[in-house]
C-alpha cells in the first residue's frame, strides 16, 4: 500500500512538474538577425481600433540591417496628389530579448506570428499602438 502511496505522489509531482517549462516564465527571445531586411507597413492599430491608411502611409518601409541601423521612409502627398518621399532617416536600434528600441520610434514589443510579418506593439501610458509589417 505504501509503495502504490510513494508511486501515485511521484507520478503527480511529476505530472505537474512536467506540464510547467521554463519557457511560461521567460520572455520570448527575437532572433536578431530575423528582422533584417526590409519591412513595408501593412496596417496600424490604436487603443484596439484599425487605422485607416492612406495610399501614401501604406508605403512606409523600415529597413534593418546588421549594423543594427534601420533606415525609415515615409510618404506623403505632393502637389499633384502623387506619393513622394517626405522622410528618409537612418537611426539606430537595439534588441533585447522580445523588445526592440529604435532611436526615432522608442522601444516597442516585437512579435513575429508568421515569417512574413513583424509587428511592434507600442506602449505609451495607456495607449497602445500596434505597426504589422510585411516583409518585401
Amino acid at each position: 500500500m505504501n509503495r502504490n502511496l510513494l508511486l501515485l505522489v511521484v507520478l503527480i509531482t511529476f505530472g505537474f512538474t512536467s506540464s510547467c517549462s521554463k519557457d511560461d516564465d521567460v520572455i520570448e527571445t527575437i532572433n536578431e538577425t530575423f528582422i533584417i531586411g526590409k519591412w513595408r507597413l501593412s496596417s496600424i492599430t490604436e487603443n484596439g481600433a484599425n487605422v485607416s491608411l492612406n495610399d501614401c502611409e501604406k508605403l512606409k518601409t523600415l529597413e534593418f540591417n546588421t549594423s543594427f541601423e534601420v533606415t525609415i521612409k515615409t510618404y506623403d502627398f505632393n502637389m499633384m496628389d502623387d506619393c513622394e518621399i517626405s522622410s528618409n532617416n537612418i537611426y539606430d536600434y537595439s534588441i533585447s530579448h522580445n523588445l526592440i528600441t529604435i532611436e526615432s520610434e522608442g522601444e516597442a514589443e516585437v512579435s513575429t506570428p508568421r515569417n512574413e510579418t513583424l509587428i511592434l506593439k507600442f506602449i505609451e501610458d495607456s495607449n497602445v499602438t500596434i505597426q504589422t509589417l510585411s516583409r518585401e
